[in-house]
């Protein structure tokens, strides 16, 4: 196995599995033990504002904002896409700007400060030991280097598309 995380993985035309159909995933963790990622693509009609009362934290940010579907496993888990700001150790880097966390605490800042460029997903994309490297070989998936301008693309309904052009093309 050829752990390449964080990478990208742009779901095959073929992938029929509605959890993944038209999915671009972020891959955050890949080694022996699995591999770990968030369905870029799937904003829930689930607003911000909502998952801050239920949490009973404050929230300043804008009402068209919406948490994300990571994926089908354990759809409480609260995963944090971040543009900006300095990762803690426990986070994971996944460019120069960008950065993943499970931190409450920084979700508690992040909902009360308007400013702030982020994503809530709930849920993720797990695999077990090499059932992602199986899926890779089957054609399920392409693998692809990490995208910047993907990670919070504005049109999440176009993005399988414009990911799966730019495979074509690259």
């Amino acid at each position: 196995m050829t752990p390449e995380a964080p990478c990208l993985l742009v779901a095959s035309p073929s992938l029929l599995d509605p959890n993944f159909l038209h999915t671009v995933v972020l891959v955050v963790e890949h080694d022996e033990e699995g591999a770990l990622g968030i369905i870029l693509n799937r904003p829930l009609p689930l607003a911000l504002a909502q998952v801050g009362e239920e949490g009973g934290l404050d929230y300043e940010g804008s009402d068209e904002a919406t948490a994300w579907r990571g994926g089908p496993v354990d759809p409480q888990r609260g995963i944090l896409l971040v543009q900006g700001g300095l990762p803690a150790e426990e986070d994971t880097v996944v460019d120069l700007t960008h950065f993943v966390s499970h931190r409450k605490d920084l979700l508690e800042s992040l909902l009360a400060d308007p400013s702030a460029h982020y994503r809530l997903f709930l849920g993720y994309a797990g695999w077990s030991p090499g059932q992602l490297d199986h899926e890779l070989e089957v054609g399920a998936w392409t693998r692809r280097p990490v995208v910047s301008e993907w990670l919070m693309h504005p049109d999440p309904t176009g993005l399988w598309q414009v990911a799966l052009a730019s495979g074509a093309n690259g």
